[in-house]
């Protein structure tokens, strides 16, 4: 097992799993683990409490990624307090097998090493800029997360010994040839036999229906016949792109722009930093000895990156010649950012410096002067950008006076509608939980399912959507209410007829079927088919499937009826099975396929029993 564990470190369900800590990282920051109030929690693992504000912060983690992967739609799904509930529950589970899985790797001593950690973090895209590791934007990030790359490590290592130590029940499982064999055989299997179908409408005529009948099933099902209240809405549009659209700046507003924003137009200095990091662990004064040694070597004509490489405690810079990238302002530390700006040449070595990872030497690699930008090359991006500013703005003042005009106005839109030269328009019919294209918003739904809309006839409050704007009001309203009978009653007959003919279709298989079983000749029409396989197109699927799972007759061929969707009935006569060929091309599919099976269980298993065998206490 521990080899499989080793072997599985660099595996896909790893970086699959590491991918998913990435995600949480970006969305919490690694506080949202290592952080939280010990005075209250959601839920005690043994002895480990998982505190309030971390489960917080996991949950909002999750409804973030929700958010982003179903849009406005997650608003209605945020509605149903029995689906949070669920996520709620969901979240809280998750953290505690992630602390039991933790725990175990512990008992196990899973660590990682130093390459390990390493590859590990410069593959994750947070850290990266054009597909390539950035050390200015991994120390950028921890630092604004407050945590050194030190502690961060120590993070990353207790998350990739808990995926380890999954990875290695995963690749602990195993499938016997023998029964990778089977699986073959039965896969690969071919049945031939005929098949009938008796179709439910040639019954349709003989069927019978009273108005007693279509009435009891009516009040029987009144729930199905329920309509949710409905609304169609008069309204009016703002439309940022209109109001663009009418805007125009002359060449001289442009030229006026370029002449009196200098500044917008000159890129800034550019400086590439280097440095060598030597923390201060438990001996702060033994951290600044060490540094200054380095500085004496750098004194006496040793290679600045060589000393990085093999002196800095910042490995991922270090083999890099401490490469920490462009300088700007408020990427790093202050005092890493003081000295690298107070360095006048290129290849000049700064004194010590003190930061609050360790002890630093800066050294400037690369200088750029300011440069201006000329006025051909950005006349174009000027003219956008003035012609956004000023609509913004004429969008802003038209907003306002959409929004006065029609709450003082506010029994119609007629008058807003002249005054800002809009339209009023007319929407498609809503429901509350079913919008249409372009009012489908919750913000929007809202506001028209409202008091003021819907029953007092009052225009809405502005509504702002993106890049429009809009005020409502009730065109027309229908109250939730059950249909009556008069609407439904040809559709109940229909329904009704339907599945009575279906009901007669099946008898009449029965009899068809009995009569086989008697040795007698059916004149019902059969169509043959011939070692077909579980995935050929050439049968119905319902067919199909009822026939690979039927037992072979050891006397004769073996018969049953099943259903269509279209509510045939079809006789099914298997009369012969072919054992399956083993594929030797496709054996290692079927092997990692039933692998995989075996993977699923096992973990699950192995969690199920870490729950059992823990003493777990939640507090939702």
């Amino acid at each position: 097992m521990l080899e499989k564990i080793r072997e599985g470190s660099q595996g896909p369900v790893v970086k699959i799993i590491l991918f998913l800590i990435i995600i949480a990282f970006a969305f919490t920051g690694v506080s949202a683990y290592l952080g939280g109030s010990v005075d209250d929690y959601a839920a005690k693992v043994n002895d480990h409490e998982i505190s309030r504000a971390e489960f917080d912060r996991a949950y909002q983690n999750q409804r973030g990624m929700l958010q982003q992967q179903y849009g406005d739609m997650f608003e209605f799904l945020a509605q149903d307090e029995a689906y949070m509930r669920q996520l709620r529950q969901s979240v809280l589970e998750n953290l505690i097998e992630e602390q039991l899985a933790s725990e175990l790797a512990g008992k196990l001593g899973i660590n990682q090493s130093t390459e390990a950690l390493r590859n590990a973090i410069v593959q994750m895209p947070e850290f990266q800029m054009n597909g390539q590791f950035s050390n200015d934007i991994y120390l950028r990030a921890l630092n604004n997360a407050g945590f050194t790359p030190a502690m961060f490590r120590d993070y990353l290592s207790i998350q990739m010994s808990r995926v380890m130590l999954m990875q290695g029940a995963f690749g602990s499982e195993f499938a016997l040839a023998s029964e990778v064999e089977r699986m073959q055989v039965l896969q690969n299997e071919k049945r031939s036999g005929r098949f009938a179908t008796i179709s439910a409408r040639d019954f349709i005529d003989q069927v019978e229906l009273s108005a007693a009948e279509i009435e009891t099933f009516y009040f029987d099902n009144q729930e199905l016949f329920e309509e949710s209240e409905q609304i169609r809405l008069a309204y009016v549009e703002l439309n940022f792109n209109d109001v663009l659209a009418n805007v125009e700046v002359s060449d001289e507003e442009v030229r006026a722009y370029y002449d009196n924003n200098p500044a917008a137009f000159q890129s800034r200095e550019s400086r590439r930093i280097a440095h060598i990091m030597v923390e201060f662990g438990d001996d702060e004064s033994a951290a600044l000895a060490r540094i200054e040694a380095i500085a004496s070597q750098l004194n006496d004509g040793a290679d600045f990156a060589e000393l990085a490489a093999s002196e800095s405690d910042d490995f991922f810079s270090g083999q890099e010649g401490g490469d920490l990238g462009i300088l700007e302002r408020g990427s790093l530390d202050p005092d890493i950012e003081d000295a690298g700006f107070a360095l006048k040449n290129e290849g000049d070595v700064s004194e010590v410096v003190r930061s609050e990872f360790g002890y630093h030497l800066v050294k400037l690699t690369q200088l750029k002067a300011a440069a201006t930008t000329a006025f051909s090359e950005v006349a174009d991006d000027i003219r956008n950008n003035l012609a956004s500013v000023e609509a913004e703005q004429q969008y802003f003042n038209l907003q306002q006076e959409l929004a006065r005009i029609s709450f003082e106005v506010d029994h119609t839109l007629d008058v807003v509608a002249e005054d800002l030269g809009l339209e009023v328009q007319i929407s498609p019919w809503l429901q509350p939980q079913v919008g249409a294209e372009g009012f489908d918003q919750p913000q929007l739904i809202a506001q028209a399912f409202s008091e003021d809309v819907r029953e007092f006839g009052l225009n809405s409050d502005l509504i702002e959507l993106e890049r429009r704007s809009l005020v409502i009001r009730a065109d027309e309203y229908q109250p939730a209410r059950v249909l009556e009978l008069a609407e439904v009653q040809d559709d109940i007959e229909q329904y009704l007829r339907a599945q009575r003919a279906e009901e007669l279709a099946r008898a009449q298989a029965d009899l068809v079927l009995a009569a086989l079983a008697e040795g007698e000749t059916s004149e019902q029409a059969f169509t043959s088919f011939d070692q077909v396989t579980r995935n050929s197109s050439d049968l119905p699927s319902a067919v199909r499937q009822e026939l690979f799972r039927m037992s072979p007759s050891s006397t004769g061929s073996s018969r049953t009826i099943v259903s269509l969707a279209n509510g045939d009935a079809a006789i099914i006569e298997l009369s012969e099975v072919v054992a399956g060929e083993v594929d030797e091309e496709t054996r290692e599919r079927s092997q990692r396929q039933l692998e995989g099976q075996y993977a699923e269980l096992a973990y699950r298993a192995l969690l199920d029993a870490l729950k059992a065998n823990a003493k777990i206490e939640r507090r939702l």
